[in-house]
């Protein structure tokens, strides 16, 4: 599932350089039954305290190899780690610095298809691309602005969302391509433009990362917003995409509480970018917290190239499941654990399913998880 949100996360870069809404048809739900399939944690990676190869820093993504492996990107130790299936470490690379295969504030990784890993390291303007076993072996840096905050494999290399702000005319510039490395080319899908003006960079900074994902010859793309539920659909062949919607949603409202501590964060924020020097154009910005719940908070894909789109107003997580060529879903599929796994991020790809935390409560680590296809009791309203 490319990208999971966290909720500040580009602001987050900057300082470095839940149930509502009109209910699903029924169908959507078990066919009507109040029963679906549902996620279950079946292992874990990473300790408190213990051998150094499983200690985590800040743990900012996590992919699956063609291998069925496990990569998790530390951004506070700026390596990428990688584990076997069953949870053993295998190797790592990266480091801090910028020569090659080294990272300033790495962002995400993408598990390629012909098995490399990459990396995309937005403040360097590069995303550095390592073999199977772990060497540097190729830096793409042609980027006019920064590199990629969110990538994911394409069938001939990556795609992502890339944004920047041109000092020149004042513009903040917003786009989705696919980087083509067999071609050495580029392919734009999107692009929007707007005006600079602080109010609006600072609201930007603590929206959620959007969502991105490839299946079959389409990019799929969720950008963070309240008033509508919808995914984006960009063919790799040019033709026109049908977007994913759910005709029946509506806008959650988030509690006082919630608006509340957002505004918080926000000031904490400005007070740490401030005192690093770097937050002086933000000084006197107006910040309104959003009144309602993002309508989408992650997307994913599976073994047989479903859409997995993660509901943003669900107090726990909660999937909607999209078949291949549907435009509007036909499944729900929750996660059932002992464990509140609400705060977790969830990458779902064929080649397997995670969970993490980027601000855990105790320490960092990785959940595996399966999809048990006997129907479960469905909770989600």
């Amino acid at each position: 599932m490319k990208v999971p949100f966290p909720l500040t996360g580009l602001l987050a870069a900057m300082l470095f350089s839940a149930c509502g809404g009109d209910a699903p048809p029924e169908e959507v739900s078990g066919e009507g039954s109040g029963r679906a399939p549902a996620l279950i944690v079946t292992g874990e990676i990473g300790v408190e305290l213990g051998d150094s190869n499983y200690v985590f820093g800040t743990i900012q993504d996590v992919d699956f190899t063609v291998e069925g492996n496990v990569a998790v990107l530390d951004a506070q130790r700026r390596r990428v780690r990688v584990y076997s299936p069953q949870g053993v470490f295998l190797g790592s690379f990266g480091g801090t610095g910028e020569a090659p295969g080294e990272f300033l504030n790495p962002r995400s990784l993408a598990c390629l298809v012909d098995g490399r890993i990459a990396v995309s390291d937005p403040f360097s303007r590069e995303v550095e691309i390592f073999s199977p076993d772990f060497l540097h072996s190729e830096t793409v840096a042609d980027f006019t602005e920064r590199a990629p905050f969110v990538i994911t494999a394409t069938d001939n290399g990556f795609a992502g969302e890339q944004g920047g702000f041109n000092r020149d005319d004042g513009t903040v510039t917003q786009r989705v391509q696919e980087w083509d490395l067999q071609r050495d080319t580029i392919l734009l899908f999107m692009e929007r433009e707007t005006l600079f003006s602080a109010d609006n960079m600072a609201a930007r900074f603590m929206e959620p990362l959007a969502g991105i994902v490839y299946s079959e010859g389409v990019v799929y793309f969720s950008p963070p917003v309240t008033e509508e539920y919808l995914v984006q659909t960009y063919p790799v062949d040019g033709s026109q995409g049908q977007p994913l919607t759910w005709p029946g949603y509506s806008p959650v409202p988030r509690t006082q509480q919630e608006i509340d501590e957002e505004m918080e964060l926000f000031e904490e924020r400005l007070q740490a970018m401030a005192s690093s020097g770097r937050g002086s154009r933000f000084a006197d910005v107006s910040y309104s917290p959003p009144e309602y719940y993002y309508a989408i908070s992650g997307l994913g894909v599976d073994p047989e190239g479903r859409i997995w789109v993660r509901r943003g107003w669900e107090p726990s997580p909660v999937f909607d499941i999209f078949e291949p060529g549907d435009t509007e879903p036909s499944l729900v599929v929750e996660v059932h654990s002992e464990e509140d796994l609400s705060a977790f991020d969830f990458v779902v790809t064929p080649n397997g399913i995670a969970a993490f935390e980027r601000d855990p409560e105790y320490y960092p680590r990785v959940l595996l998880l399966e999809l048990d296809e006997t129907e479960q009791p469905l909770t989600a309203s």
